[in-house]
């Protein structure tokens, strides 16, 4: 299965480091997303990870372009509010992996018309992190995957149990944090997500 862990800043950084020596060899593709450190500090959380083994290439960055293309890293996500650079980076750097978060078709339709090499919808489960919202659902899932010719990742909620039905949906792959993050055995959980198992 494709999949993206996406790191959280609600986790001390070095506890995030300490799950990542356990499971980081099954990691596809590491979502970096802290949007309250300063650049001086997520660069010397992004030289610990190449540390850890990750090679820049499979590191993404969350919202600081500049700052992933300055560092040679493999790609950048995008929020929402962001869509409107998705052309013009994409343009100016086609080797990098660009991505996007969307909540709706509209901002997917968009995505695959300037360029994305996929985007992340959600969220399709109900979590924790968004108590106040209940989850989109698999049928917003598949609506967007249907009308969509970019890769999408479903996420919100995901976890080894209901990963295969946002694939039946019609997702190529999914991102994940608490799954992972709060999981007793990362390592398990990980290679249950490479593998594709419940």
């Amino acid at each position: 299965m494709n999949w993206h862990l996406i790191t959280d800043e609600q986790i001390p950084f070095h506890i995030q480091v300490r799950t990542l020596k356990q499971c980081a060899k099954e990691v596809e593709l590491l979502h970096v997303r802290n949007q309250h450190a300063s650049l001086q500090r997520l660069r010397q959380q992004i030289e610990h990870l190449l540390r850890l083994g990750f090679t820049k290439q499979q590191l993404l960055l969350n919202h600081h372009s500049e700052a992933a293309i300055a560092w040679g890293l493999g790609g950048i996500h995008l929020k929402e509010t962001q869509l409107d650079q998705l052309h013009a980076l994409k343009k100016a750097h086609p080797a990098m992996t660009i991505g996007a978060s969307v909540h709706d078709l509209d901002a997917a339709q968009y995505c695959t018309e300037h360029g994305a090499d996929y985007v992340y919808a959600g969220h399709i489960f109900d979590t924790p992190s968004k108590q106040d919202t209940p989850g989109r659902g698999l049928d917003f899932l598949q609506n967007i995957a249907s009308n969509v010719s970019v890769p999408i990742y479903a996420i919100g909620g995901v976890t080894t149990h209901n990963a295969a039905q946002c694939l039946e949906a019609g997702a190529q792959g999914v991102a994940v944090m608490s799954a992972v993050w709060q999981s007793d055995s990362p390592k398990t959980v990980a290679r249950q997500f490479t593998k594709g198992e419940q």
